[in-house]
């Protein structure tokens, strides 16, 4: 009966879901930039997050681009272990960018890059163009909590002309529910 009970008590922990957390307030922020380049096929936008009160295991993202962008690679940096995958796609709300890892792997320090994604603006006709993301959010995750942090959205505008880009206009977000 012992044993039982024993076996009984364990199957009820290792049965216990994980409690979701959302937190109404936090110093978490997720953004992106669009670095300064002259060679239009190859625009860094660069994904950055400020972690400095938890430990942050995913983060997604939906872009909207210009839409005659070309996507033409993307590189992890060191914050991200060597676990971590980026997933990107394109979906109806933009370009979609993922960097989670399967062990629930955090990232590295608590403020920098996380990933740099190069854009081909080389086929953009002279002109405005915004880039803005929506559905920003980043996960904690320890042994008993997910935690959720979603960040409002963002845009940045930039002017393309024959010499490059110009007038870019970083707007970071506060941190926000």
């Amino acid at each position: 009966m012992k044993k039982f009970l024993t076996l009984l008590l364990f199957a009820s922990i290792v049965a216990m879901p994980l409690r979701a957390v959302e937190v109404e307030s936090h110093d978490n922020r997720l953004y992106f930039t669009i670095d300064k380049c002259d060679d239009l096929s190859l625009v860094p936008i660069t994904l950055h997050l400020e972690n400095p009160s938890i430990d942050i295991t995913a983060i997604e993202m939906y872009l909207s681009l210009p839409e005659d962008t070309r996507i033409f690679t993307i590189e992890s940096t060191s914050r991200s272990q060597a676990n971590h995958e980026i997933i990107i796609g394109n979906t109806l709300n933009g370009l979609f960018v993922s960097i989670a890892s399967e062990n629930m792997d955090k990232f590295e320090g608590v403020d920098g890059v996380v990933c740099t994604i190069y854009c081909d603006f080389s086929a953009l006709a002279d002109g405005n163009y915004t880039i803005s993301s929506s559905g920003v959010f980043a996960v904690g995750v320890t042994d008993e909590d997910v935690t959720c942090y979603t960040v409002t959205n963002q845009e940045e505008q930039f002017v393309k002309n024959d010499n490059g880009i110009s007038g870019i206009e970083n707007i970071v977000p506060n941190a926000s529910n």
